[in-house]
This record gives structure tokens, sequence and C-alpha cells, in this order.
């Protein structure tokens, strides 16, 4: 047989061989903590655990992602790589949603807090609009979003303004203060939406070369 032949049939063979061990690999996770395992073991930047939220990602993949049970793997393909994606965990979690206006206590005095504390309080009181005051009161990143945060859930707010934002005493649109020692920081929050239950499915992502 023509040597050219006979090393095409090996590089196509070899190369199909390396294409499945991603595909073997992915059908023995089956949990969280296997993912997770996983991916501490190899240290490769191709590896990696995802959460997609059915409020947060429209994407056409997050979708089909999210409408996927638990355990399927879909498949993308490109020229030079295969992508996995392998549903590992779905589950329903509630989140919040809220503005703030931040105030710095190490770059601002409280003296000039409470003073804008009271300007901002009365103005609301007006009628004006909590996300223009957090535009131009407000020295959080997210100022320019009018104070938004976006729906989150526990664990990825300080756990002061989590308490406060849950609490039930809070009515819709009303807004009150929080102070947080930790950073100094001093919030006027207002409560946006009702804690909301919002689906969220975990996918391992693995891309592997095709040689």
């Amino acid at each position: 047989m023509n040597k050219i032949v006979i090393l095409l049939l090996l590089s196509l063979s070899l190369s199909a061989f390396a294409q499945t061990n991603a595909k073997k690999e992915l059908k023995k996770i089956e949990t969280l903590e296997q993912a997770e395992e996983y991916i501490g073991e190899t240290k490769s930047k191709k590896k990696k655990l995802m959460v997609f939220n059915e409020e947060k990602h429209q994407s056409k993949l997050a979708k089909e992602l999210l409408d996927m049970p638990v355990g399927l793997t879909k498949t993308e393909r490109t020229q030079f790589k295969k992508t996995f994606y392998k549903v590992i965990q779905k589950e329903k979690e509630p989140h919040y949603r809220i503005s703030y206006i931040f105030f710095d206590g190490n770059k601002m005095p409280v003296s000039e807090i409470y003073r804008l504390r009271k300007t901002i309080m009365a103005e609301y009181g007006k009628g004006v609009d909590f996300g223009d005051l957090a535009k131009k009161y407000s020295m959080a990143e997210n100022a320019l979003k009018g104070g938004d945060t976006g729906w989150v859930k526990d664990g990825q707010l300080p756990i002061e303004i989590e308490e406060e934002a849950n609490d039930l005493k809070h009515e819709l649109d009303a807004i009150f203060d929080v102070g947080i020692t930790d950073d100094n920081g001093f919030y006027i929050i207002k409560k946006t939406h009702r804690l909301q239950l919002i689906k969220e499915v975990y996918v391992l992502k693995v891309q592997e070369t095709i040689d």
C-alpha cells in the first residue's frame, strides 16, 4: 500500500481516537464535585464549569442548555476543535434584585455622606427616579446602570445587604439604609423586584483540538 495512504489512514485513526477521549471522560462525570475534581486535576483553560441563568443569559446556546436534561452533552464542531457542553445539574434558586447608591467611607467624610443621604431621600420623596439619583451620586461601578445589581443570589453581595433585601418588612420600591463595616461603605438601597425562583444550569465545558 502506498506510504502516503498508510500515513493518512494512521493519522485519521489517531485523530478519531483523540476526539473520543473527552467524550469518554465526560461520561464518567455525573456530579458537580466530580466536575470540579476533573477541572482541578487537569488545570487546563480548555475545561471549565459554567452556570447559565434563564434571566441573565439569553443566547441560543444558553437556552438550549437550560432546556436539556441533566446528563446530556451538546457538541459543537469547528474546523480545528470540538467543544462539549455536558449538563451536570439543574435547579431553581431564589434570586433577588435591587438598586443601590454607594458611598465609600474611606474617601468621603461621614458628615458628607449623611448630608447626601438626606438630599437623596428628599429628592426620591419628590418623585425623582432612583436610577437617576444613583447615576448622580453613587460611587459604585454600576452607577451608570442606575445602581441595578441584576438578579443575584445569596453569597454574591455582602450579608448585610442580603438580609435587608430579603426582609419582608421592606415593600417593593421602598428605600432603606445599610452600613457595611468591612468596606466602610454606606448604601441606600431600593427594593426593585420581589424574591423569585430562577432556573440555573451547571455545565461542564470541554474543548478538544482536532488534529
